[in-house]
């Protein structure tokens, strides 16, 4: 359960973020392509830097947000369960999310 409350704080906070920016926020669930979609519409919008940190914190963290997004499948499908290693390994991403997020909107908002 804590693992599918992590991959629906990142995605609902990255939704809100695009919401926020560009005034819609599309229907994905993925917390990888998410942030992918953020720092398109980021360089559309002339913010190339901001865009760039965005695709730096994916890269770091693609691993990760592979296995958070997993969760959104496997917790609705099959009787999964995950260590508490793993959920606060998840946990420490969500919140670097959060934070990062919160930084993009600060920039692009003032």
């Amino acid at each position: 359960m804590a693992a599918f409350n992590i991959q629906q704080s990142c995605q609902l906070r990255t939704k809100a973020t695009l919401l926020r920016l560009i005034g819609e926020s599309p229907r994905v669930h993925s917390v990888r392509e998410l942030p992918g979609m953020l720092s398109a519409r980021l360089e559309e919008m002339g913010f190339r830097e901001v865009s760039d940190t965005v695709k730096r914190f994916v890269k770091k963290y693609r691993g990760v947000l592979a296995d958070i997004d997993s969760v959104y499948t496997t917790s609705r499908y099959t009787l999964f369960t995950y260590t508490a290693s793993d959920v606060n390994i998840m946990a420490e991403a969500c919140s670097e999310l959060h934070k990062l997020l919160e930084e993009v909107e600060k920039h692009v908002l003032g």
